[in-house]
C-alpha cells in the first residue's frame, strides 16, 4: 500500500513539473514577437532587448526586425541599456521633440551627456545610418576612439568624419563591415541590427568594468587584462599580510585596479621577452600605473619568474632584501598581484604596492 501511494505521489509530481514546463514554453511562445521566428539570426538578442525593456514591440505585436530604426528608437534603446537615471531638468534646443514623445526623457539625457548634439532639430522619426550609430555607440558606452586602428574599409576614406568612430568600434568587435572590405556608412540600421549592436556594446563595456580589458593609451589599443589566477593573487596577498602581521604592521588591501596594472606588466614581460622592473615599452612601474590612470602617493614593485606557486613566490621575495623591504613597508596601503604564463609554461609574477 505504501509503495502504491508513493508511486501515485511521484507520478503527480512528474505531471506537475511537466505542467509547469508546458506553461513556461507556452508563455515564451506567447511573448515572442509575431514576426521574429526562432530561426531568425537575431532572435536571441531581440528577446533580450524585449525582456530587459530596452526595446519594445509595436501595438500589433510585431518587432519589425528588418525595418530601419529611427533616431528616437535608437536613443531610447541605448539610454535604457546604459541603465542610467533619465530624469533630468536639462532642456534641449530641439523644436521637433515634444515632452509627450515616448522617448523624450531618453533623448534629453543623451543630449545632456554629449552623446547627441544639441541642435534646433533632432528628426526623431528619421532613419539612422551606420556611420551615425557608430558615433552614438562609442560615446554612449565610453569606448575609446583614436586614429590608430587595425580595421580599415575602402568606402571609409581618411577624410570621412566618422572614420575614427567606425574603425575604433570595429576594432573591439562591436560593429562589422558588410563584407571584408566595405562598411557601407550610409546604409540604414535595422531594428534587428540595433539590438545586436547594443548587446555587443553592453558586453564590451562590462568587460571594461570587470577589468578584463583596458585601453592602452601608449599603444592606442584595448588589451586583455585577465589574470592567470585570481586565487593565486589573493593567496599571495594573504601570505604577505601574514608576514606583516608578525611585525605588527597593518595589512595591505587587495586592490583590483592595481592587480590589473600588475597583470599588464606580467603580460608585457611575456610578450616582449624581458625580466626587469623597467619595461622597454612602458618604462618604470609607476609610469605604467600613471599611464593606465592609477593614482597613488608612493609606489613599489616585486617581480619573479619560473616559480610554480604563491607560497614559493612569497618565500623567494622574503629572502631578498629589496623585495622584503617592499612587502614590509609601513606606509604602503594597497597591493595587487598579476600572474602570466608564457608559451613554455613559465610563470611571471608581479606584485605592486601603493600608498593611497
Amino acid at each position: 500500500m505504501y509503495k502504491k501511494i508513493t508511486s501515485i505521489i511521484l507520478f503527480s509530481i512528474i505531471l506537475l513539473v511537466g505542467s509547469f514546463a508546458n506553461i513556461d514554453t507556452a508563455f515564451a511562445k506567447h511573448n515572442l514577437p509575431k514576426d521574429v521566428p526562432m530561426s531568425h539570426w537575431a532572435n536571441s538578442v531581440i528577446q533580450q532587448m524585449l525582456t530587459k525593456q530596452y526595446m519594445t514591440t509595436y501595438a500589433d505585436g510585431n518587432f519589425k526586425p528588418e525595418q530601419a530604426i529611427t533616431r528616437a528608437e535608437a536613443a531610447g534603446a541605448i539610454a535604457r541599456s546604459m541603465q542610467i537615471d533619465v530624469e533630468t531638468s536639462f532642456l534641449p534646443n530641439f523644436k521637433d521633440v515634444s515632452v509627450t514623445h515616448p522617448y523624450y526623457k531618453e533623448i534629453c539625457k543623451l543630449v545632456e551627456l554629449g552623446v547627441l548634439r544639441n541642435e534646433d532639430t533632432f528628426e526623431p522619426e528619421a532613419p539612422l545610418k551606420r556611420m551615425q550609430i557608430a558615433k552614438m555607440l562609442t560615446l554612449s558606452y565610453e569606448i575609446e576612439v583614436d586614429a590608430k586602428n587595425k580595421s580599415k574599409f575602402i568606402d571609409v576614406p581618411s577624410t570621412h568624419w566618422a572614420k575614427d568612430f567606425i574603425e575604433s568600434l570595429a576594432d573591439v568587435g562591436v560593429i562589422k563591415g558588410v563584407d571584408g572590405q566595405h562598411f557601407a556608412p550610409n546604409s540604414l540600421v535595422t531594428r534587428a541590427q540595433l539590438a545586436a549592436l547594443v548587446e555587443r556594446s553592453v558586453d564590451f563595456r562590462q568587460k571594461v568594468t570587470n577589468l578584463e580589458v583596458a585601453y592602452d593609451y601608449l599603444a592606442k589599443d584595448y588589451i586583455p587584462t585577465v589574470n592567470f589566477s585570481t586565487e593565486w593573487s589573493k593567496e599571495v596577498v594573504r601570505l604577505i599580510n601574514a608576514e606583516r602581521q608578525k611585525r605588527t604592521l597593518e595589512p595591505l588591501s587587495y586592490d583590483a585596479a592595481l592587480t590589473q596594472i600588475a597583470v599588464i606588466k606580467a603580460q608585457d614581460m611575456v610578450n616582449r621577452k624581458y625580466f626587469e622592473h623597467e619595461s622597454p615599452f612602458y618604462g618604470a612601474p609607476w609610469d605604467l600605473a600613471t599611464l593606465f590612470d592609477y593614482t597613488y602617493t608612493s609606489f613599489g614593485e616585486n617581480i619573479a619568474r619560473n616559480i610554480p606557486l604563491p607560497v614559493v613566490a612569497v618565500k623567494a621575495w622574503m629572502t631578498s632584501a629589496s623585495h622584503r623591504d617592499n612587502i614590509l613597508k609601513a606606509h604602503y596601503t594597497n597591493t595587487g598581484v598579476g600572474v602570466a604564463k608564457d608559451s613554455k609554461g613559465n610563470y611571471y609574477w608581479v606584485q605592486m604596492f601603493s600608498s593611497q
